[in-house]
């Protein structure tokens, strides 16, 4: 069989409902990368969030951090490593109507660091790397973001989106969260996963046809019509299931990437 490259979303997707690594999806992954081909981690976490599960899989791949803003190899320097990143005026915009857009929390991040102004009380659960983080001031943003998250209020969400729109739809893009919590993301314009899926079919010289990628949120769009085989997770939004090559049979809470995968590749369980 043709090398395949296997683009992983991790919440809802590669990790259960616990947000935890399954063994079985470990061991996948293991088999699969020692047959040959590339696994590799297509996320919209920071790398601060990702990298222990890079590790639990025993990855040796490049990732892709920031629904796309973002292409490196952990551990290691890569020569080929990308970054996408947001003008800071678009930033400080932001925390200087901050509270008078109704935004509560904003989260400015990249490789290595991360910076907070405001503070929400969910930010914690999908963010556990800001806890000592430093204040995002005109003062220390000394450099451009690769990713922006605005922790919002519910009501004002889709008045913010359009006032960023209206500001600097031209340079940005802005995706809403899927779930109960209102969470928008900014990002430069144009950016998503598929950009980075794209990025490394292109680097190890393989073609779209032999890209396998899973998801089960707006994120994952791009990404999944990119792909030569789009799987959508059973446990995915209608949207991405209507746009999907196929949906596993098993969700994140039972297997389904290692299934689909193990049932794919004629593996034995």
């Amino acid at each position: 069989m043709e090398r395949k490259l296997i683009a992983l979303d991790l919440d809802g997707t590669t990790l259960n409902a616990a947000s935890q690594l399954n063994s079985a999806t470990i061991q996948t992954m293991q088999r699969l990368q020692a047959a040959g081909h590339i696994v590799s981690i297509i996320t919209g976490r920071s790398y601060q969030g990702s990298q222990h599960i890079y590790d639990d899989l025993h990855l040796t791949s490049p990732m892709i951090n920031f629904n796309g803003s973002l292409g490196h190899l952990p551990h290691q320097s890569w020569a080929s490593e990308y970054q996408f990143t947001l003008n800071k005026a678009v930033v400080l915009a932001l925390v200087k109507y901050r509270e008078q857009l109704g935004i509560n929390q904003i989260i400015a991040e990249n490789k290595t660091s991360t910076m907070t102004a405001g503070q929400d009380i969910v930010a914690g659960k999908f963010f556990p790397e800001i806890a000592d983080s430093p204040r995002l001031t005109p003062e220390t943003l000394t450099r451009n973001p690769n990713s922006l998250v605005l922790l919002v209020q519910l009501d004002r969400r889709s008045a913010i989106v359009d006032w960023i729109n209206d500001h600097f739809g031209e340079v940005v893009d802005v995706g809403v969260w899927g779930g109960p919590d209102a969470i928008l993301e900014v990002t430069s314009k144009g950016v998503h996963k598929a950009k980075g899926v794209a990025y490394l079919a292109d680097y190890f010289h393989i073609n779209r046809q032999n890209v396998i990628a899973f998801g089960d949120e707006h994120n994952d769009l791009e990404m999944l019509q990119y792909a030569g085989l789009g799987v959508a997770m059973t446990n995915g939004t209608d949207a991405i299931k209507s746009i999907a090559d196929d949906v596993t049979t098993y969700d994140n809470d039972q297997n389904g990437v290692a299934r689909y995968l193990t049932h794919y590749f004629g593996m034995a369980e």
